[in-house]
């Protein structure tokens, strides 16, 4: 081997060693930046449904108030084979159960107060996830829900979308800032 092979191996060694320094920082980011999205649209999806449970527990009260008040209204009495007198009560069966569901009832569904109702459970259950707005590195929580009632509409529906800023680990040695990733979620829960 002559002395000049000794400096282009060198050389050679030195750039492989940078290419796979590289190599590694982009694997580690990348594969902790896909964990980070999916966290956060695993968060996004919790805060939204546990929105959305309000608007169902809210629509079983307005369900079973319905039937309360059709089981006081009393029909013409009859008489069976037993000389009592009969009650007929509406009771549609378990499929209809938007049936004891007006447009009142939906109106409800998106005014003022369910909308404050919804976004208390959606920053909550972001908060029991770890990124809520009391997190440093979450820079904004939206939340999108129906301010008025869609007659046409079959569904009411949630978007929440968390943004986050995230630290690259090698972010110095690639001339990188920290980034911002988002996660969203829709969900829905029919109303008719």
């Amino acid at each position: 081997m002559k002395k000049s092979d000794g400096g282009q191996i060198l050389i050679i060694v030195a750039v492989l060693l940078t290419a796979a320094f590289l190599l590694l920082a982009v694997i580690i980011d990348g594969s902790r930046l896909l964990l980070e999205q999916q966290e956060l649209n695993r968060a996004a999806d919790a805060a939204g449904k546990a929105g959305l449970i309000m608007v169902g527990n809210q629509m079983v009260t307005q369900v079973v108030n319905a039937q309360t008040a059709a089981s006081g209204n009393k029909t013409t009495p009859t008489n069976d084979d037993f000389g009592s007198e009969l009650t007929l009560t509406p009771a549609p069966g378990q499929d209809d159960f938007f049936y004891w569901i007006n447009d009142d009832h939906r109106k409800t569904l998106v005014g003022a107060p369910m909308q404050t109702l919804v976004a208390t459970h959606v920053l909550g259950a972001a908060e029991e996830n770890g990124l809520g707005l009391s997190n440093p590195s979450v820079t904004s929580l939206e939340i999108v829900y129906p301010f008025s009632y869609d007659l046409n509409d079959q569904f009411i529906r949630i978007k929440v979308r968390i943004e986050r800023v995230v630290p690259i680990l090698f972010g110095n040695f690639l001339q990188l800032e920290d980034g911002v990733l988002s996660g969203d979620a829709e969900d829905k829960i029919p109303q008719r």
